[in-house]
């Protein structure tokens, strides 16, 4: 079995590039009318999102992180060439429909950046129960859309003189609902930035927790930016401005985790040391946490497969399973573990397949089963398996009492204390005793750096 299916990116690679070369002309045909300051951030945004965005959906194709930045750099070029050519064009009634394109579609920029931001940096929303708050997004952006594609309720603000090709003037009515609604959405929406990044805060790793930072500074400055804009000089601009900084940031810390994820990863078993007899927890750890997956196991066997190491750590019995029952599952990502085309193990992470792994998640899921070959063979368990059942066969067991041995295997088995008993139909108290007699003549003494489950069995049929 392949350690990994193949994945035909070209498709998806495409449309990233089509889509960042379509923002790069707009913008050229937007800059060759002129430098006009006011519009200036317009084209930065452009730029900075389409960028980000391609990068992000070229490393991770599925990702919605890199949709979402694609999606606000694609509307930001058309707002920018469509109020350089409206600010610069003759009245004619194509440069009217032009400075028309160059307005409306900001609030619909705006809330995709909001969106960016609160599903930043594993493309979902914080919890499920901010998808409310995602739709009411969403909902208003769309009503001040269409607001502004109604009656020329922004003009003033952006500073065009164009007539508006619907409608000349707006009613009171328009511009009230204006007023009451559209500009303090703009301030809720970047202030829901800030208590995002708090939630997830909360709920991160040390490596999100960097990125969180970085992207919690860029939207700081970009809150206190509008707030100011809209409370001095009645305009939203350097909120709008300050808002290139977002996804600069989240770019900057899309790189930067990814480096600090690979490298906590790869010196995993630095820190763990080689002499650990609880390697295999440690490498499902580092497995889930570089693959930024809840969960990931660590198995022994060439068909049949026996988990030895589980994060998170659990006291439920992981049920036996076989390589190929492991490949079918949609939600598991599996790389083999093997000595040339002998497999003796696997690992696997809860990550369904639909979320592609990134070119560089891949190499650093090749590189972590080439550790987990020398986990297993450090500690002998690819042997246990084997060994146990010819020691049943030539009576090397004989030193233990049959409840013992009866215990010893399912300890094999990767179960807890509390497994056992349920699997014998035993109280804790009397499975207990059994184990700590186990290690006792097994000379396996209390020591909280070893896992003494392993070694039982390791040290017993190596004597």
């Amino acid at each position: 079995m392949p350690a990994h299916r193949s994945v035909d990116r070209s498709a998806s690679g495409y449309i990233p590039l089509l889509t960042l070369s379509l923002i790069v002309v707009l913008a050229v045909i937007g800059l060759a009318r002129g430098v006009w300051l006011t519009n200036l951030h317009n084209g930065l945004l452009a730029l900075t999102f389409g960028a980000i965005g391609t990068y992000v959906a070229l490393q991770r194709p599925r990702h919605r992180l890199g949709r979402l930045f694609l999606a606000t750099g694609s509307i930001e070029a058309i707002v920018f060439v469509g109020r350089q050519i409206g600010h610069d064009g003759t009245g004619t009634r194509a440069d009217q429909w032009w400075a028309w394109f160059g307005v409306w579609p900001v609030a619909m920029a705006l809330a995709l950046t909001t969106l960016s931001v609160l599903c930043f940096p594993d493309g979902r929303p914080p919890t499920r129960r901010w998808r409310p708050v995602l739709a009411a997004i969403v909902a208003v952006a769309a009503f001040c859309a269409a607001l502004s594609a109604l009656w020329p309720v922004e003009y003033d603000q952006v500073g065009l003189t164009s007539r508006h090709p619907v409608n000349g003037e707006a009613p009171d009515t328009a511009i009230a609902l204006w007023s009451a609604i559209a500009q303090p959405a703009y301030v809720v929406f970047q202030a829901l930035w800030l208590v995002a990044v708090a939630v997830r805060w909360r709920r991160a790793g040390a490596v999100a927790r960097t990125q969180l930072a970085v992207l919690g500074t860029a939207t700081a400055v970009s809150v206190v930016a509008l707030a100011a804009g809209l409370v001095i000089w009645a305009t939203p601009r350097p909120g709008i401005l300050s808002a290139a900084l977002v996804p600069l940031a989240a770019g900057w810390a899309v790189v930067h985790g990814q480096h600090i994820a690979t490298y906590t990863a790869l010196s995993w078993i630095s820190r763990a040391g080689s002499g650990s007899a609880d390697l295999p927890t440690g490498l499902a750890r580092a497995v889930s946490e570089a693959l930024d997956a809840p969960a990931a196991t660590v198995w022994i066997g060439d068909n049949e497969m026996h988990a030895v190491g589980v994060w998170p750590e659990s006291d439920d019995l992981v049920p036996r399973t076989t390589l190929a029952a492991l490949a079918d599952q949609a939600d598991q990502q599996i790389r083999t573990i093997a000595n040339g085309a002998e497999i003796f193990g696997a690992l696997s992470v809860n990550r369904a397949r639909t979320d592609q792994l990134s070119l560089t998640e891949q190499r650093l899921f090749d590189d972590l089963a080439a550790q987990g070959r020398f986990v297993i063979e450090h500690i002998g368990l690819s042997e246990i398996a084997a060994e146990l059942a010819t020691a049943r066969v030539d009576g090397r067991l004989t030193g233990l009492t049959p409840r013992e041995s009866e215990v010893l295997e399912l300890m094999s088995r990767g179960m807890s204390n509390s497994a056992i008993c349920r699997e014998l139909h035993l109280s804790i108290k009397t499975v207990e005793p059994v184990v700590s007699s186990i290690f006792a003549k097994l000379g396996l003494q209390t020591d909280s750096t070893l896992n003494r489950r392993v070694l039982a069995v390791v040290a017993y049929l190596r004597a």
